[in-house]
């Protein structure tokens, strides 16, 4: 009895084997030497002191402000950092945590979703594609609010396809947009999508599940609606800005927006593809999903969904007359994986499909061997404890010396490390580091460099 039960239980492991492979893979490969990896710029520094002052007890009730009007999204991400800072004693990697371990979250959601839509083998080659995807690994590691952006995504996406299929559609769609929320405005970019696909198919949805979507919805936006009501409503004024603002500036160029599209949908694949490439493989998987429309009657809801999902948003940006980031469009990336899963779905050679797939992962582990990120958080640790070590606590000043946009994250780490040097050095202030990035900036030569991070000093700074 005692065999036949351990026996049922390899078999039930045996059917997970495959994804928890492919999740060590996403782990190992996102964790690895991710210090020297990462930056901890302003995004990181201003999420990391809103995370401490949570853990002081200070209720924080918006999240990052966004590059259009100054908007604040929600708090969420925030929060979940704080929860990783208090683990880790406020470590400057605890955002570093957050990320990779949501990336690799969106690696195994996607691997079940894309098992229910298409088939296990499908959802397999493309969980391995994105667990090596050097594009994805880079944003994974990289620690910000958008790092939730693809999961909420996904769940917005999936629940928009299910709407007509399962009761829980419409709430998955609310928890999905209520994460956005807490992620990036790009979320507000899915709004039109959605509305689209539901007035062409019209599902029917019940009260209950209209409620419990309500319900997730408000409780997502309630921290800024507290924010503006004691704030007269100025996130509120700053989010009709944006309207305005995309009627009175300057659209980005054409081919810049195309360019970005094609190149956040294949950068999944492998980062690397030459330009022209790019295009023909976006290009043949485009034709090869319009096809489907037109000729597969299954999977025309899929892929109707998954092209409103893809162009919309860049539709959007063709008339939007303000600044783009390139970022914006990372509503791509989800979108484009279901457009893939259909293309290799026409591939009837399983070992075909898995040659190209280990073809991929040669080439992103090639890619994946020559990342490099200067001035990361490890050089600036080294650098920060360096200056602790020769100056003591506080009493010396610190001189920044960097090109603009170089000279963040160096108040929390001294912070994290207990010091209070005077930033910048006051008059008259005898013992002076300075930190210069890139090293011989502004002709300043440095003692020490670490990761193009230098290091000089003056005065009595210990041996």
């Amino acid at each position: 009895m005692k065999h036949l039960k351990i026996k049922s239980i390899w078999e039930s492991l045996k059917r997970f084997l495959p994804i928890i492979f492919i999740t060590a893979l996403a782990v190992f490969l996102r964790f690895y030497l991710l210090e020297k990896r990462i930056s901890f710029d302003a995004d990181q520094e201003e999420i990391a002191f809103k995370a401490k002052e949570v853990l002081s007890g200070n209720p924080v009730l918006l999240g990052p402000k966004t590059s259009l009007g100054g908007f604040s999204i929600g708090p969420g991400f925030t929060y979940l950092w704080a929860i990783f800072s208090f683990f880790l004693k406020g470590d400057p990697t605890s955002g570093a945590y957050l990320s990779v371990i949501l990336g690799v979250f969106f690696v195994v959601v996607a691997y079940f979703v894309l098992k229910e839509i298409f088939s296990k083998y499908i959802a397999l080659a493309i969980s391995i594609i994105l667990a090596l995807s050097v594009g994805l690994i880079t944003w994974d590691q990289n620690p910000w609010a958008p790092s939730l952006f693809y999961l909420s995504e996904l769940l917005v996406f999936y629940g928009v396809y299910i709407s007509n299929k399962k009761k829980y559609g419409l709430a998955l769609v609310a928890l999905g947009l209520a994460m956005g929320f807490q992620s990036h405005f790009a979320i507000f970019l899915l709004v039109l999508p959605i509305f689209i696909y539901l007035l062409i198919y019209k599902p029917v949805f019940e009260k209950k599940s209209i409620a419990v979507s309500l319900l997730i919805i408000i409780f997502s936006v309630l921290p800024v609606i507290i924010y503006d009501l004691t704030h007269g409503f100025i996130n509120l004024q700053r989010l009709m800005s944006i309207f305005s603002l995309g009627t009175e500036g300057v659209a980005p160029a054409k081919i810049k927006l195309f360019t970005t599209l094609v190149s956040n949908s294949i950068n999944i694949i492998w980062v690397d593809f030459p330009g022209y490439i790019k295009y023909i493989i976006f290009s043949l998987f485009i034709l090869i999903s319009f096809w489907g429309i037109f000729k597969d009657k299954k999977q025309r809801p899929l892929l109707i969904l998954s092209n409103l999902f893809l162009f919309l948003p860049f539709f959007i940006f063709l008339f939007y007359k303000s600044s783009f980031s390139e970022y914006y469009l990372m509503t791509a990336v989800v979108p484009f994986l279901f457009i893939l899963g259909y293309a290799l779905s026409f591939i009837r050679s399983r070992l075909l499909v898995f040659i190209l797939v280990g073809t991929i992962g040669i080439l992103s582990i090639k890619s994946f061997t020559t990342i490099t990120r200067p001035m990361n958080l490890f050089a600036k640790k080294l650098i920060v404890q360096e200056i602790v070590k020769r100056g003591g606590q506080g009493g010396y000043g610190v001189s920044i010396s960097t090109r603009p946009g170089f000279n963040f994250g160096y108040g929390y780490i001294f912070d994290y490390y207990n010091s209070k040097p005077d930033i910048p050095p006051l008059r008259g202030q005898r013992k002076i580091f300075t930190i210069i990035s890139p090293p011989k900036y502004d002709g300043i030569e440095s003692f020490i460099e670490v990761d193009g991070i230098g290091l000089r000093w003056e005065g009595d700074v210990g041996f």
